[in-house]
């Protein structure tokens, strides 16, 4: 009887023994702050991917989310709430299963084509219970998956221009360097009526005098410095035809171009052109002439203006 009695008295002691072990390692190993991480190289200059990353504002166009309510974003697993964006990084906070991580995203140059994005995050978990480690422990782990998914997301978007700038910009050749061009200024934008009476008198004057149009219509719209707006139409022709005062024929000597497809109104073509001015800032790049708006289709005829479809033309040395 005593000798079962000490097997037991020992058994207690091992099974105590090897709990305080056990609890031993599991705050030793297993953090009062557990710090989560991941990276991703862009293959981009650094300007534009930081841009975009900081511009939380768009981050519905790349983020891989089931549903949006406020400035969160719901997932399968957990959510993102977006807090606020900074010089150099965005904070947000992640929940899952009841755990809080405190993430910031941020960008920075790794060389002259390529950027580093990342993330950091930490979850609290300085709790005395070693089951609530644990199961915080797990919790983190899991959140670091999700994490990772969304900076993989993140890095796919921002390796294309469209990504970056919202359009799908593209440098190519110019073929045309023979354009008949009118100019009129306007007090103020002028309507698409009063821009295609300008394109048609261009029109008119090339079939007048039995010219060869080479492609659709182009518009400049400039800002004087009295706050009016220059208003230039032009047509790429194939040869030279006789011009008047108003009508005028100009070689432009060009060869690189910024080019964009736009399917919008005026105001998506407006972003093309800005999205164009952030290209070549970050590219160093310098405008030789004036960007062009081309009107695929007839604005006239076309009365839904998100159904107008556009090219930006935009000569860059």
């Amino acid at each position: 009887m005593y000798s079962k009695r000490g097997c037991m008295k020992n058994l207690k002691i091992i099974v105590a023994a090897a709990c305080i072990v056990a609890a031993f390692f599991i705050y030793l190993f297993i953090p009062n702050r557990i710090s989560l991480n991941g990276d991703y190289y862009v293959a981009k200059e650094s300007n534009g991917v930081t841009r975009a990353m900081l511009s939380i504002q768009y981050w519905d166009k790349w983020m891989p989310y089931k549903k949006i309510e406020g400035h969160t974003f719901i997932f399968d697993k957990g959510s993102l709430e977006v807090l606020a964006s900074f010089v150099s990084s965005a904070r947000t906070n992640y929940l899952l299963d009841g755990v809080y991580a405190h993430v910031n995203f941020l960008a920075v140059s790794a060389g002259k084509d390529s950027t580093l994005i990342r993330y950091d995050a930490e979850v609290y978990n300085a709790y005395f219970s070693p089951i609530k480690r644990i199961q915080n422990y797990q919790t983190a782990q899991k959140i670091n998956t999700q994490l990772q998914i969304i900076l993989n997301a993140a890095g796919k978007s921002f390796s294309t221009h469209k990504g970056i700038y919202g359009f799908d910009i593209k440098e190519t050749q110019a073929k045309d360097s023979l354009f008949i061009t009118t100019e009129k200024v306007f007090a103020d934008t002028p309507s698409t009526a009063q821009v295609y009476d300008l394109i048609h008198q261009l029109e008119i004057h090339i079939k007048t005098n039995k010219g060869n149009i080479q492609g659709d219509p182009m518009v400049n719209m400039t800002k004087t410095a009295d706050n009016k707006i220059n208003t230039l139409v032009a047509f790429p022709i194939a040869q030279t035809i006789s011009e008047t005062a108003l009508i005028r024929i100009k070689k432009i000597a060009f060869r690189n171009v910024l080019t964009a497809a736009v399917n919008g109104n005026q105001m998506k073509s407006n972003w093309a052109l800005e999205a164009m001015l952030l290209y070549q800032n970050d590219k160093s790049m310098n405008a030789t002439f004036m960007p062009f708006v081309v009107y695929n289709n007839n604005r006239l005829l076309e009365k839904d203006p998100n159904k107008w479809v556009s090219s930006i033309y935009y000569p860059i040395q």
